[in-house]
Order: structure tokens, then C-alpha cells, then sequence
């Protein structure tokens, strides 16, 4: 499965995660505010259990980029992104945008027909990567209140918002990012 994913873009390798990079993950995120950073454990998990709808992307063998997803569990054709973390070393260079497009891509399988995400309103980067992801594949994107201050008690976190993307005619986005990447 790796050579199906691995794809070299100004230097970047990605691939999906193995267990051993599950260390390497839990570091990047700890280095990517705002993002919540979760016990070490869980990372070892996403890069085992969950690897198929992970992508990590690497550089001089470092992980500098990392997309963690999840199928709906209420819904099999929707894809949950969980969290998208890019190293400050390649900020501003659309890692985080080929993450999530590799991460689609190889759903060829799944028959993904939209993508969920929640997204607090101070985090900026993540709207935007999600916006630039709908403009460029002609997506369609609503988002609405999904998890409330209230939600989280006295842990101080802020609101989520639950954003939705689909293709106009709910084709499966694996095909068309596949048809339309490959006009690129």
C-alpha cells in the first residue's frame, strides 16, 4: 500500500503512517498550536489502526505534516478529518492542502462522497485550508454549530463548528480529485 501513496512534491514524501511514526506524530502536533494535543497513545493508534485514512508527509525523512481522518461511523461515505498539522518549516508551501488531498485520493475504495471536519473560530489556518480545498476541486462547503462553549465545561475550549463539503452532484471526491489532479 505505501508505493500507491508515496508521492515526492518540492522534497515532501507522503505515506500513510506506520506505528513507529506514532512518536514522531505526537511531536508534531505538540509543536502546532492550536491544535489539541492528545496522549502519545492515541497517535500510536491513528498510525496503526487507523493508518488507511492517515497521510504523514516527510521530509529528509523528519515527519513535518500529518492528516488524521476517520469514516463516519453513522455515515460510511463521509470522511471525518480529525486534525491537520503542518511543521512551521513548511508553512505557507500548501503541505497541508496536498495532505488533504492525498488523504482523499486514496479513498478510491470507500466511495467518499463528502468530508466533516470541526474547526474552532480562532483557527484560521485550518478555515482557510478547507476553503482553499473547495475553491480548487469546485466543492461546495457549509458549516454550522457543532460542539458549544458550554460542551466542554470549565476547560476553557472554544466552540467547534462542523464543516461540510461535498461535490455538487455527490460524486465521490476520490474520483474527482483523481481525474482532476491528473489534468494538472
Amino acid at each position: 500500500m505505501e508505493s500507491e501513496i508515496s508521492r515526492t512534491d518540492d522534497k515532501l514524501v507522503f505515506r500513510h503512517p506506520k506505528l513507529d511514526d506514532g512518536y514522531a506524530i505526537y511531536q508534531l502536533i505538540k509543536r502546532c498550536p492550536p491544535l489539541d494535543l492528545n496522549s502519545s497513545y492515541l497517535y500510536f493508534l491513528q498510525a496503526d489502526h487507523f493508518s488507511d485514512t492517515c497521510v504523514i508527509a516527510l521530509s529528509n525523512d523528519k515527519v513535518v505534516g500529518f492528516i488524521s481522518a476517520y469514516r463516519h461511523p453513522k455515515n460510511k461515505n463521509q470522511l471525518f478529518v480529525w486534525q491537520v498539522a503542518v511543521d512551521a518549516t513548511i508553512r505557507g508551501k500548501q503541505a497541508g492542502l496536498q495532505l488533504l488531498e492525498q488523504l482523499v485520493v486514496q479513498q478510491q475504495s470507500a466511495e467518499v462522497t463528502s468530508i466533516s471536519a470541526t474547526i474552532s473560530p480562532s483557527n484560521i489556518a485550518s478555515q482557510k485550508l478547507f476553503q482553499r480545498f473547495t475553491n480548487r476541486h469546485n466543492l461546495m462547503i457549509t458549516k454550522q454549530p457543532y460542539l458549544l462553549e458550554c460542551h466542554f465545561a470549565d476547560l476553557g475550549h472554544e466552540a467547534e463548528e462542523l464543516y461540510l463539503i461535498s461535490a455538487t452532484n455527490n460524486q465521490p471526491l476520490p474520483l474527482l480529485l483523481t481525474t482532476e489532479l491528473n489534468k494538472v
